[in-house]
């Protein structure tokens, strides 16, 4: 009697019961490749989404200490004019920033100046409060910070809401402190 051994066969295994075990290992961790995918798309539209304040931070702190056309010539800003209407002019270039880097229009939650000029002064356009916890270091002599406050929701699409993680309750808040320089 002559048998013949296939020679491909490594297991006794029947090929239906591997099928089913390839299939339930594929549903144990799919999700869990779903949820590090959606995470490394979140965190790195949140990481870039921060940059994009850090630099809206410097540019706004680079107008309100150096830029004499927004105030009166020869004088900074900030001292030129009132505070208030100051900051709401750097929100609006801001905010053109933000609509050129594709965030779309209005894309800051706030900005705060705080200045160390005519006794200190510290004012908000639109709702960037003022920073208690953890809170700044004091501002330098004869300088100006800019805060800038945005909702985190406008940088990143919240891939993790579908599998309960929300991230649209947090901000990014970022600040630059410039010396006021003569023109």
């Amino acid at each position: 009697m002559l048998i013949i051994h296939n020679a491909h066969s490594t297991s006794s295994t029947p090929i239906s019961q591997r099928k089913a075990i390839v299939t339930f290992e594929a549903i144990i961790w799919l999700p869990v490749l779903l949820i590090i995918l959606a995470a490394v798309i979140e965190m790195g539209a949140i990481l870039t989404g921060s940059m994009h304040v850090a630099a809206a931070s410097r540019l706004g702190a680079k107008l309100a200490a150096e830029d004499p056309l927004l105030g009166v010539a020869g004088t900074p800003m900030v001292v030129a004019a009132n505070v208030v209407t100051v900051a709401t002019s750097i929100r609006a270039r801001i905010d053109t920033y933000f609509e050129s880097a594709g965030y779309g229009a209005n894309a800051s939650e706030g900005v705060r100046i705080q200045t160390t000029l005519n006794g200190g002064q510290s004012e908000a356009s639109g709702t960037c409060p003022e920073q208690n916890s953890p809170a700044l270091p004091a501002t330098p002599p004869d300088s100006v910070r800019v805060v800038v406050c945005a909702d985190v929701i406008k940088f990143s699409p919240n891939l993790l809401l579908t599998f309960g993680f929300d991230t649209s309750s947090l901000n990014l808040e970022l600040s630059t402190t410039f010396p006021y320089e003569d023109p």
